[in-house]
């Protein structure tokens, strides 16, 4: 019953037997049967157990158990401990997510470093429901209804259409040993909570009802990957790249019926979570200039479009240029300088991107460095200083291009706000006899 169910998930996603196979194994029915049913068949296989030290001496009893099992067996057992405690208080997580994200780093770590083919775990059809239920509880939306996967990537699922009581029948009739865990019972966990209070419920409303499940996972699958067809050509009419930015129009997100949902399939991908989506979409109707961070990315509420970009550490660099230097080059800015005497064909240059100053003006070295707040300076044509927040404003940047915004300057003055408007100080004129030019 179980090796044949395992052997057509094998065969449905091509796992060869000549390919090598790590086994998440707790010692329990499910992760025992699957270790059993995969050495029936004859795959390659070698097992991981975690220790994650919550439950004392039973804790260290599951690994004995699962060390002289593997010995017996003569399958290859790698085995890890874990402070999950102190793992679930420094990150301010539950238990239950602190002992998931250990466990599976430690098991990816591994299928990496040995090379193993496939990670395997023992989720079956009851832990596929049960977790519908608890994201269903968090509002993770459709995608965590969907159900588990089979097989997604390197890990694989082969127990999902098997009940915990078929898996432990088969445990029994094959004289196949394995462990109970006592913290199972405690409905302080949410999944414990799920398994004893609602699921019973659920079945003497439906006798039916893990097989009524199954269906409802294929239905919402299905309805998932109509969606998802339907979010590529979505993400091709809103979407714009510019360099590293990628550009979301505010008009085109706000007209969508499905806005919200829409925006967080786009802004998922980059950690963003669903509280924040809310609060951009909120943001429409403020002002332009709001910033929200995932862990790696940051998005700006522009006037017209929600900025993604990566959370690059803040360029503090501050570069200097001596006299007679000849060039400036940055990962993010690029200069060339060269000096002369005026002569009869000098034309003095209207392009922001190449400028002249008199050079007799200037006190090197000249120092290069980002705008910071309060900064003033006299532009081009001008005879009172000016706040650089207010130029940036009358010239329409938005807020990333003004951190983007580089200062030359010649001792405290700034003499060019680089690639938009030169100092009045600095400018030259019939007097000039020594000509600077920059160009970017």
């Amino acid at each position: 019953m179980i090796p044949s169910g395992v052997k057509r998930i094998l065969e449905k996603h091509q796992v060869m037997p000549d390919q090598r196979i790590l086994v998440a194994l707790s010692g329990g029915a499910d992760s025992m049967a699957l270790l059993n049913a995969l050495l029936m068949l004859g795959y390659n296989c070698e097992a991981a157990h975690c220790n994650f030290h919550l439950r004392g001496d039973e804790s260290d009893e599951d690994e004995r158990f699962v060390t002289d099992y593997c010995r017996e067996k003569q399958v290859p057992l790698h085995i890890k401990h874990f402070d999950t405690q102190e793992e679930s208080r420094q990150k301010g997580i539950s238990i239950e997510m602190a002992a998931r994200e250990l466990r599976y780093q430690w098991f990816w770590e591994l299928v990496e470093k040995m090379g193993f083919h496939r990670l395997a775990t023992g989720h079956h059809g009851d832990d596929m429901i049960e977790t519908f239920f608890l994201n269903l509880a968090r509002g993770t939306g459709v995608r965590g209804l969907r159900g588990m996967r089979e097989c997604n990537e390197a890990l694989l699922r082969p127990l999902l259409a098997f009940r915990r009581e078929e898996i432990e029948k088969w445990c029994f009739q094959n004289q196949i040993p394995f462990r109970t865990d006592s913290s199972n019972l405690d409905t302080a966990y949410q999944r414990n909570f799920i398994r004893h209070n609602i699921l019973p419920e659920m079945e003497k409303l439906n006798p039916s009802f893990f097989s009524t499940m199954q269906r409802n996972f294929k239905n919402i699958d299905d309805v998932w990957q109509v969606f998802l067809n339907h979010m590529e050509e979505l993400k091709h009419q809103l979407l714009a790249r510019e360099g590293e930015h990628m550009l979301i129009p505010i008009r085109l997100i706000r007209e969508h019926p499905q806005r919200e949902v829409v925006l967080f399939e786009i802004l998922r991908p980059y950690g963003f979570n669903g509280a924040t989506i809310s609060e951009i979409i909120e943001s429409f109707e403020g002002i332009p200039g709001k910033q929200f961070f995932s862990q790696n990315y940051r998005l700006v509420r522009d006037r017209y479009n929600l900025i993604l970009l990566p959370r690059d550490t803040e360029e503090a660099e501050v570069f200097y240029i001596e006299n007679g230097q000849g060039e400036v080059l940055t990962g993010s800015l690029s200069l060339r300088l060269k000096q002369y005497e005026v002569n009869k064909d000098f034309k003095f240059s209207r392009d922001p991107q190449c400028i002249h100053l008199d050079a007799d003006c200037i006190d090197f070295p000249l120092k290069v460095r980002r705008w910071h707040q309060g900064d003033l300076f006299r532009p081009l044509g001008m005879e009172k200083f000016k706040k650089l927040s207010d130029f940036f404003v009358d010239e329409k940047l938005s807020r990333v291009e003004k951190e983007k915004v580089w200062l030359l300057l010649s001792g405290e003055d700034i003499a060019w706000v680089v690639g938009y408007r030169i100092d009045d100080r600095f400018k030259v004129t019939k007097t000039t006899k020594n000509i600077l030019e920059i160009r970017i």
